[in-house]
């Protein structure tokens, strides 16, 4: 029987964290190691963890993460992840970079929806390895 994943709150953790491709497909050759290196790292710094380990497979990788307590993150510092998740609008995105920073600078409701939003996929070791 499997056990219940504990995620620890208030204080920091550290994650042994895993993933397999579809039926065991052997997708990651020696380019697709490299962009998911890649990727691994720049979704680390995005939501604000630390990636003290990893291990890319054929067919599978594994990855141990450190995640903090949630301290304040600053308008900033929010853009500036973001731009690192996000860095060439496309179609697909509801917002461009320019919008997000007026709107936070304009402040109210907004500005708040969009705090929300972005901080809620941080310091979150289940939404890291989602946007993985």
């Amino acid at each position: 029987m499997r056990q219940r994943r504990i995620k620890v709150q208030g204080r920091s953790a550290v994650y042994h964290c895993m993933t397999r491709t579809v039926n065991g497909e052997l997708l990651f050759k020696d380019r697709e190691k490299e962009i998911m290196r890649k990727m691994i790292h720049q979704v680390a710094d995005f939501c604000g963890v630390t990636v003290l380990t990893y291990c890319v497979m054929s067919n599978h990788f594994h990855v141990l993460l450190e995640v903090p307590d949630a301290p304040s993150v600053t308008d900033i510092e929010l853009m500036r992840r973001y731009k690192v998740l996000y860095p060439k609008p496309t179609k697909y995105q509801e917002a461009s970079a320019s919008l997000m920073q007026a709107q936070l600078r304009a402040g109210g409701e907004e500005a708040e929806l969009i705090r929300r939003k972005l901080l809620a996929r941080m310091f979150d070791v289940s939404e890291f390895m989602k946007t993985v």
